[in-house]
């Protein structure tokens, strides 16, 4: 006869646990339908619709960083465009003021005559006879390359001229007006007035030299499209001069402009 092998211990587990619930199931007491029942789920098959502000967020976080950066390079073309422009506005404000600098025209004494000297010179004045008068030539440069150059304009100038702290003459300025790089010649006169008798006795020696001082006290005006100055100057001659009551003659000079 066929030998048939027992049954395994784990078909009895089985059906021992079989049974169990069976009689568990059936001895469970009917309930009222005014119960209420908890149903768990597990929390990884929770599903839920986000709110509207919540969709938003995801749907910016899922677009590409592509307006970001459009936005970025916007910003950064119109920052070097205004970074350009500063630039090139500062480049020509700095051209401006180094190629339009005002600068004070140079001044130097060319001759010196005495004039009328057969009149005493006792500071009187004789309606028949001309005043002694110091005829005086001094030369103006003016060195702006772009800027023209007025002195004494409206003839508001006043010149002086001194020997030894003593004023020997006085009178008005001659106003002039100069271009650029120009150089001009200007001729004014000067009454005299009570010459001390160490300078009379100067005119005598013609090989003597004589030292005075000019003084002019004039509005100066420098103008041109980029930029103009308006100033009150004074200009200070120092100078040795001999033969003044013929053709003079400019031994030393020194002349400064408070520009």
């Amino acid at each position: 006869m066929e030998e048939r092998s027992p049954p395994a211990a784990g078909g009895k587990a089985r059906n021992l646990l079989s049974s169990a619930t069976s009689l568990r199931l059936s001895l469970t007491p009917a309930r009222s339908q005014d119960h209420t029942y908890v149903v768990q789920i597990p929390r990884d098959q929770v599903y839920r619709v986000p709110p509207p502000e919540n969709a938003k967020i995801v749907e910016n976080h899922r677009q590409p960083d592509t307006q970001k950066k459009r936005k970025c390079t916007c910003c950064c073309w119109i920052f070097s465009a205004l970074l350009l422009i500063g630039i090139a506005i500062g480049i020509i404000v700095l051209i401006v003021h180094t190629m339009y600098t005002p600068k004070s025209p140079e001044f130097s004494i060319i001759n010196v005559h005495f004039k009328n000297v057969t009149q005493p010179s006792n500071g009187q004045k004789n309606k028949s006879h001309p005043v002694p008068q110091f005829e005086i030539d001094l030369k103006i440069v003016n060195i702006n390359e772009r800027m023209e150059a007025s002195f004494g304009k409206g003839d508001n100038g006043i010149a002086a001229l001194n020997f030894k702290n003593h004023e020997i003459g006085q009178g008005k300025y001659t106003a002039i007006s100069q271009e650029p790089k120009d150089s001009t010649n200007s001729q004014f006169n000067l009454d005299a007035g009570k010459l001390p008798a160490d300078f009379q006795k100067s005119l005598n020696d013609d090989k003597k030299a004589i030292p005075m001082t000019l003084t002019i006290n004039a509005p100066m005006e420098i103008t041109s499209w980029a930029k103009t100055l308006k100033k009150e100057v004074t200009v200070t001659c120092d100078f040795d001069v001999e033969s003044v009551k013929g053709k003079s003659k400019i031994k030393s000079e020194d002349c400064k402009t408070d520009f």
